[in-house]
């Protein structure tokens, strides 16, 4: 008798030449297994064949009979196999698994998948928004809802390329809109100000004043190492991200190859760093055998990587200390969105505000931004005027 994990199936010899081959199939709507059963005749090498040629199958969605798959099945089986290839980061696997098991297999998992309609999707889109949907304690935002479909969609996609089905639903869905995303909340300088001298003598010090000044994300802070940092060379190269996955710091790569980027320094952000530098080697050198060393420019008080649920969690009350107005929508992705929103404030052109914040291309920053280049026209408008005016 031979069997394996659950996740890759068994085979049981039940009498001579006889095997029993269970194929597991994921969960149902409400949680419970599902498995395909059957036998075959042979010797054990015959029967771990048919285990593997089965598990295929059910893999490329031909496991069961396709007016038996339900939507949570392919959604489940979808997500395994995209993890197990690699195609996800840590940070993004934890995120479409809480899209996939929180709030489209309650929503549409039951769905048989041959049956899934447009319909469904729009009818579950709509439920997210009005915050009808029991998974969701409140209304999602347009942006969460963009990117819930686009987990769905990519599901349904590779669904479509396995023959599962034949259509993919969700293209006859029109997503929400995102323009929200242009209007977030950013600080003035007075706000600024005040928030900088509500981090002095703190933690957040520094870290607030050089995102301020370089528009870092909060993954490429935390992920940051003395090693990428050229003081003398006054740039910062972003090499890695840190992301908080399972409880813990995980660093990766940048997502794209324009986040991987060299950032120039201001001569004061040199001194800023210059100065933190030697603080954290006194620091270190008071704790003695306490210090951990990662090579980290901001680790925790101990030298391990600062985590990043801690770190957000103590900014909050931060800033809930200050005079600042509706800190509820200051973010720490709101401090980048304040330092471009000043740089462009004080003349910096958009290619360079791109560039220094990592953007995928210069034309999403514009979409971003573009409102706060008023008055660029008129002066496009007369820039020509001595060429054209007769005397």
């Amino acid at each position: 008798m031979s069997r394996r994990d659950y996740g890759d199936g068994s085979y049981i010899e039940r009498s001579p030449d006889r095997w029993l081959i269970t194929v597991p199939l994921g969960t149902d709507a409400k949680g419970n297994r599902r498995r395909q059963r059957f036998t075959v005749k042979g010797n054990k090498a015959a029967a771990k064949k048919a285990l593997t040629a089965a598990l295929a199958k059910r893999d490329n969605g031909r496991g069961v009979a396709p007016d038996r798959i339900t939507t949570g099945d392919w959604l489940t089986r979808w997500l395994t196999r995209h993890i197990a290839e690699g195609h996800l980061s840590g940070k993004t696997q934890e995120r479409y698994s809480g899209i996939v098991s929180k709030h489209l297999i309650p929503g549409i998992g039951h769905v048989r998948l041959q049956v899934l309609r447009a319909d469904h999707v729009s009818d579950l889109k709509g439920r997210w928004l009005s915050g009808e949907d029991s998974t969701a304690a409140a209304p999602l935002s347009g942006g969460s809802v963009h990117k819930h479909l686009g987990v769905l969609s990519q599901a349904l996609d590779d669904a479509v390329k396995a023959r599962v089905i034949t259509r993919n639903p969700c293209d006859a869905v029109s997503a929400p809109s995102t323009k929200a995303r242009s209007e977030r909340r950013a600080l003035t300088g007075a706000e600024i100000t005040i928030l900088i001298e509500a981090a002095a003598g703190t933690r957040y010090d520094v870290p607030i004043r050089f995102t301020l000044a370089t528009g870092l994300r909060e993954g490429e802070l935390l992920g940051l190492r003395w090693e990428d940092v050229d003081l003398d060379g006054a740039a910062v190269e972003v090499r890695r991200t840190a992301s908080y996955v399972g409880g813990k710091t995980v660093f990766g790569a940048p997502k794209t190859e324009r986040s991987r980027r060299t950032i120039e320094l201001s001569a004061a952000t040199v001194q800023l760093l210059r100065a933190h530098r030697a603080a954290q080697v006194e620091h270190r050198l008071r704790i003695g055998p306490v210090w951990r060393e990662h090579g980290l420019v901001f680790p925790s008080p101990a030298g391990n990587p600062w985590l990043a649920r801690t770190f957000y969690a103590d900014y909050r009350a931060l800033l809930a200390k200050t005079a600042i107005v509706d800190v509820a929508a200051v973010n720490w992705h709101g401090l980048r969105h304040s330092a471009a929103t000043q740089w462009i404030a004080h003349g910096v052109d958009i290619f360079s505000v791109s560039r220094r914040l990592g953007h995928a291309s210069a034309s999403f920053t514009m979409d971003v931004y573009g409102h706060l280049l008023k008055g660029q026209q008129r002066h496009a408008s007369e820039a020509l005027d001595y060429l054209l005016t007769k005397t």
